[in-house]
């Protein structure tokens, strides 16, 4: 994994502006929700926790992506937030580039609270001059940059997407029964790997209907229910025209990806949004020098022919020739192309529910170099601090305490006789003597006072639980935003 800067490998290569990088660190449902897990409200600027600025094995967030994407040579690089959670990301974003070591440019843009992903993307479009990759602030992984943004060069699709397989998430706490809403069935193209049917499983009923359209020109379909959208995309820059040209366009998942999908197949859609005129206006340059290429007489020939089916030359003006062959050209291969990469051998996984939090944080935390700095210390207290656990700076644990498979933050305090196991405590945490905790996360500035007794529980930032309480699966939040029809 390179997913610690002091592991990354390193490369002489000079960055070269080719992409240009959107991360969307916002918090509608659709780019991803930890609700319980931060802090938006509006009282205090300094006391805002975005969801991009939680704590991951230790780092905030976003530096996954910012990491990422400089792995990728990516310099120019557009973070996308509601206004109220500007500054603290901004804040992190800085932090980053302190130790950065390219020259990235980085901005933070502020959009309307509650936009879904595409409304964002239709909002900057004047920002984005080249072929550009989005990603969500919560898509963790390690899988080299190079193979997504190769087979885009080569091959050059409309949009390149990033899948990974869910199940692959060891779990160390039992996994919870609620219903998975990111659950999709994911249609593939087996010869050259196409994402030709995506659909979420609430919006299919008793039985997965295809259209007659798509099995004709894509016959053999493997359909995937394992795999989900990591919400990693490379996009042609004339898919923001596409954007920008439809408002009902609010999702990249939902309607983008759904819509570009369907282009491949049907020709109606392609000129419901021009799709056909936007191809040509924008030919692949790669697949054009191959036509015209000295070595590839067949295709010289077929492109010749078909520019003189297309200029009658007695009606035409001198320089009618030119611009058949130019169609011929671009008309030839020019099509919707929607790619699939399946993420097999690394890590890649999105910390968009509070239990996928909890999990990747457990995963990251086997791999940081430096996972107890007070060994000795500890163990002269007669405390046990699991070899899969790991605890931040400026910390204290006190006398006969148990932590298990367990990631603690910086500036916690621990009283005595405390057990946690499964957990994720995050930074300024108070938890009092003689206090139980199994599977549970506790957000920033919380405090869990004595014999209190949790288990599954989510505690939001700075909440109060009582002494000797006793929860199973609850959440303890005081935020605006919590979900109240949650299961």
């Amino acid at each position: 994994m390179f997913l610690y800067k002091d592991t990354t490998i390193k490369s002489a290569v000079h960055p070269v502006k080719e992409f240009q990088a959107v991360i969307l660190a916002g918090r509608p449902r659709d780019w991803g929700g930890l609700d319980t897990l931060t802090d938006d409200t509006d009282a205090k600027r300094t006391s805002k926790l975005p969801k991009a600025a939680l704590p991951v094995a230790g780092k905030p967030m976003i530096h996954y992506q910012l990491q990422w994407l400089e792995a990728a040579r990516v310099q120019d690089i557009l973070v996308l937030c509601p206004p109220n959670s500007r500054q603290e990301i901004a804040m992190q974003v800085d932090k980053y580039e302190e130790f950065s070591d390219l020259q990235i440019k980085v901005q933070v843009l502020q959009v309307p609270h509650g936009e879904g992903t595409a409304d964002a993307l239709r909002s900057v479009k004047d920002h984005i001059k080249l072929d550009f990759i989005v990603m969500t602030c919560d898509v963790i992984t390690d899988l080299p940059p190079h193979h997504l943004i190769d087979l885009h060069r080569i091959h050059g699709p409309t949009v390149t997407t990033l899948l990974y397989d869910f199940q692959k998430l060891e779990s160390a706490a039992e996994r919870p029964c609620k219903k998975d809403e990111y659950a999709q069935y994911i249609g593939i193209e087996g010869a050259k790997g196409r994402l030709v049917y995506a659909k979420a499983q609430e919006d299919v009923g008793e039985s997965l209907r295809m259209r007659a359209a798509m099995l004709r020109k894509f016959p053999r379909v493997r359909v995937h229910t394992n795999l989900r959208d990591a919400h990693v995309y490379i996009f042609k820059r004339w898919v923001l025209d596409v954007i920008a040209g439809n408002k009902a366009i609010s999702s990249v998942r939902k309607d983008l990806l759904r819509y570009l999908v369907q282009c491949q197949y049907s020709k109606k859609a392609m000129k419901a949004e021009h799709i056909d005129e936007l191809l040509a206006a924008n030919p692949d340059p790669l697949q054009e020098a191959q036509l015209l290429s000295t070595t590839n007489s067949a295709g010289i020939e077929q492109l010749l022919q078909r520019a003189e089916s297309q200029t009658d030359d007695s009606h035409s003006p001198p320089n009618a020739a030119a611009e058949p062959l130019r169609k011929a050209t671009t008309s030839n291969g020019q099509q919707v192309v929607c790619a699939a990469v399946i993420c097999r051998d690394s890590f890649c996984a999105r910390a968009n529910t509070v239990w996928a939090f909890g999990e990747i944080n457990r995963q990251l935390a086997k791999n940081v170099p430096e996972k107890n700095p007070g060994g000795s210390e500890m163990r002269a207290k007669q405390t046990q601090f699991g070899p899969d656990s790991m605890i931040g700076e400026y910390s204290q644990i006190g006398e006969r305490c148990s932590v298990k498979k367990t990631i603690i933050g910086k500036h916690c305090t621990i009283g005595k006789n405390v057990k946690i196991v499964n957990s994720v405590i995050m930074d300024y945490v108070v938890i009092e003597d003689q206090v139980k905790l199994d599977g549970c996360i506790i957000s920033q500035h919380a405090k869990v006072l004595e014999k209190a007794q949790l288990k599954d529980c989510e505690v939001g930032p700075k909440y109060v639980v009582d002494k000797e309480t006793v929860g199973k699966g609850e959440q303890y939040t005081e935020s605006h935003f919590l979900d109240i029809n949650q299961p």
